[in-house]
């Protein structure tokens, strides 16, 4: 049986693969090679850095210290903790975000501003976060977005609960969460054929 599609169906699943695409280029290419190759050569100039800012080093500098000053405190508050989500943002776009933001802290901010521990969420949510126009969406970690406005202000959080959970799935696959070894490599006969 042949599918018929309307014009306004084709055109919405058309920009639901364009914003997947811009929001997670190589995510999308690994779902859909063919489809992010035709992407990429319709959109070359966004997919290649899309959503970047470029900071001045005097903006980076400043962004740096106040988001490393907000984390120096024991305890933030939920306003605290969305404005260093937002330097965070900032400083991911201008691909400057010091090493010292690890997972872990990324996670902790996140909890933080959501109420709760993302690990321990069950649906897809979205939390509003505060009013505003939102002009780019960006991934801050596998299945958790941030959708900001033009300026960084988070308007609100996606979380994906099943996406996020792939990346633990996958590490107890290859072992790497059992082993203090940083290099995986020495003991993947050893993972594999535990889970076999």
């Amino acid at each position: 049986m042949k599918e018929h599609f309307r014009k306004s169906q084709t055109d919405s699943i058309l920009q639901n693969l364009v914003n997947k695409f811009r929001v997670d280029p190589q995510g999308f290419r690994s779902y859909l090679p063919e489809v992010a190759q035709e992407l990429e050569q319709v959109l070359p100039a966004r997919t290649k850095k899309s959503y970047t800012s470029e900071l001045t080093e005097l903006e980076r500098k400043r962004s740096c210290e106040s988001l490393c000053e907000l984390l120096s405190r024991k305890r933030l508050s939920p306003v605290e903790a969305i404005q260093a989500l937002e330097y965070c943002a900032t400083l991911i776009q201008d691909e400057s975000l010091p090493q010292v933001i690890d997972r872990k802290t990324l996670l902790s901010l996140l909890g933080q501003v959501v109420g709760t521990p993302i690990s321990k969420m069950k649906k897809n949510n979205k939390i509003a976060v505060h009013d505003g126009e939102i002009a780019k969406e960006m991934a801050i970690l596998r299945g958790v977005y941030l959708e900001l406005t033009w300026n960084d202000r988070l308007v609100a959080i996606s979380i994906f609960p099943n996406k996020f959970k792939e990346r633990s799935r996958a590490l107890k696959l290859v072992g790497i969460a059992e082993d203090s070894a940083s290099d995986v490599s020495e003991r993947h006969d050893a993972y594999l054929a535990k889970v076999y």
